[in-house]
């Protein structure tokens, strides 16, 4: 469902779809993840996070952090798609609410030496 939900001309629903996968690769074994399809997913918040929806940059954002925390595979390379989309701007409107910068984000879970650590379960 999440990746129909990712393409979804609403904005709502395309927020869920990122969120769900990004959720679903943390409480996932690794061995049932599909490399070739997370890595694509990378390239397209590469290519596209800064033109996409407000709500949806944001969860962009939080799937390339939730790549390199949980998939350690993965990990060099959604690095290195942090460092390429730099800072997320997202209207978060009068909130005290901030994007996490993907790349110190991945970094603290790095120097926790946690990368690859699953959840037992998740809240979307």
């Amino acid at each position: 469902m999440a990746k129909e939900w990712i393409d979804s001309d609403e904005e709502m629903i395309a927020v869920t779809g990122w969120s769900a996968y990004a959720n679903y690769l943390s409480i996932t074994p690794n061995e049932e993840l599909d490399i070739d399809e997370i890595r694509s997913l990378l390239n397209r918040v590469k290519d596209h996070v800064h033109e996409e929806r407000n709500r949806v940059r944001y969860v962009m954002n939080s799937f390339v952090i939730s790549v390199g925390s949980y998939v350690p595979e993965l990990t060099e390379e959604a690095k290195l798609v942090a460092e390429s989309i730099g800072k997320v701007h997202v209207d978060v409107g009068n909130t005290a609410c901030k994007v996490p910068l993907a790349t110190t984000y991945i970094k603290k879970v790095e120097d926790k030496d946690r990368v690859g650590v699953k959840r037992k379960t998740c809240i979307c």
